[in-house]
This record gives C-alpha cells, structure tokens and sequence, in this order.
C-alpha cells in the first residue's frame, strides 16, 4: 500500500513472471477475474460473430457466458462418464463449417483429455481455450514426448510410443485461462485472473485488451477493449502460496 501503485505495478509483474514459470509458459498476462480471462482470450484470437465454439454444457456459466459476449455460439459435446470433462471422441460428430475453437474445461482438478482434443485442433486448425480455473498446478500426461516447437502430428512421427511428456494445464492450448476467485485452488481475497500462452503476438492482443485496446504509447488504442486489470493488492496477496 506504500509504494503507491495500485493497478499494474511490480507485483502484478512479478506474480505474472512467477505464474509463467510454473506453468512453463512465456508469457501470463493478469486480468481482473476468470471470465475476463476467457472472454479475452477469446477477442484475442479473434472468435467473433457467427463462429462457433464446442465446450462442454457441465461448467461454470461463465465458461458459455464468455462466448456469447463475443458474439460466438456454444455448441455443447457430451461428458465422458469418469472424468465428467469433455469427451474428446464426440467433438467431431458435433463441429460444422462454422467451428472455431474448442473450449475444454479441466474440472474438479481433473484435466480434460488434452491429446485427442489437440490433435483434433490441429487437424481442422481450431483454436484451443483452455478453461483451468479450477486446475491451476494440474498436470496432464501425453503418451508420447512433446519438444519445444514440435507439432503434434510431427510428434507422433518421430518419437517412441513409450515415451511420457507431462506438461500443466493451460499451457498445452493457444491460451489457458486461470481464476484466483477465493474458492479456488489458488485463491486470493477477491477476483483476479490469469492469460498464459506461449504466442508472442496473443499475448501482445490479450495486454492490449485488458487496458482498453491501449498499445504501447499510453494514447494510442489500436482495439476495441475492455477494463480488465489486476490490481496489487490481489497479486501481492497471490505471490505468497505461489512460492
């Protein structure tokens, strides 16, 4: 509270490094709450009117809330009976020409297929959401190694079927969207978000988004954006379970 800054400063800075680093992304970007992180995200990859997004109905509304308030249409793929996540071997038998994006939420600490469902973006080259607000730290297991930079196809070509790649939820799509909401896992004393992706150029959408569309000269705004900042106070709070 000394220091002076309020929204944005070094603790914000430092805790986005921090989460970064423990995802084993490049870049997090804080946002003011878990739903402006998916709806962000998804203005950031540029999901908009008519287009449609497949997710699962057994969610949090903001999941679905986010879609609609791009303009974006929910389309819903059934629940695998175990893990209550998304079933990846329905998300065909449900897309059109119109599909966009799949949304997969990791649930109860529980990741949602994660393999299938990239190899299923990768083949229509579909943007994947991940919705992990209530699976921060979660890892999911590939059956096959996955190197930096290699494509999931190229993967499957190139290394042994015993292999075992582990990697955090949220960092295995374009983007992963993190709450600290109070009743989450990581939880702080109000609302606070997170964006973490490994893409130099959502990342530079998604940090011009949050403060209004504003680039990087504080009177130039390049897009049309939202209020979305996480504030000191929630970072400073967040930093303590996080190291």
């Amino acid at each position: 509270l000394r220091s002076g800054y309020y929204v944005l400063g070094p603790n914000v800075k430092a805790f986005e490094h921090e989460i970064a680093q423990y995802c084993g992304t490049k870049y997090a970007i804080g946002v003011a709450s878990g739903t402006d992180a998916l709806r962000i995200s998804l203005a950031a990859l540029g999901i908009r009117k008519e287009d449609e997004v497949i997710t699962t109905p057994f969610t949090f509304i903001a999941t679905i809330e986010a879609v609609t308030q791009v303009g974006a249409r929910p389309v819903f793929v059934d629940i695998d009976e175990e893990t209550f996540n998304i079933d990846p071997t329905k998300i065909e038998e449900a897309m059109t020409e119109k599909t966009k994006a799949i949304i997969p939420v990791h649930l109860y600490g529980q990741p949602a297929d994660m393999g299938p469902i990239m190899r299923i973006a990768e083949k229509y080259k579909l943007k994947v959401i991940e919705d992990a607000a209530q699976a921060i730290g979660v890892e999911y297991s590939f059956t096959q190694s996955l190197n930096s930079g290699q494509s999931l196809s190229s993967l499957e070509k190139s290394t042994s079927p015993n292999s075992n790649f582990t990697k955090k939820v949220g960092s295995i799509g374009d983007v992963g969207c993190l709450s600290f909401f109070p009743t989450k896992n990581l939880g702080g004393c109000g609302d606070g978000g997170m964006i973490i992706t490994d893409d130099e150029e959502i990342a530079r959408r998604v940090k011009a988004l949050r403060v209004h569309g504003r680039s990087s000269n504080n009177y130039f705004y390049s897009l049309a954006g939202y209020n979305s900042r996480l504030d000191e106070l929630q970072a400073a709070i967040l930093r303590f379970p996080i190291n």
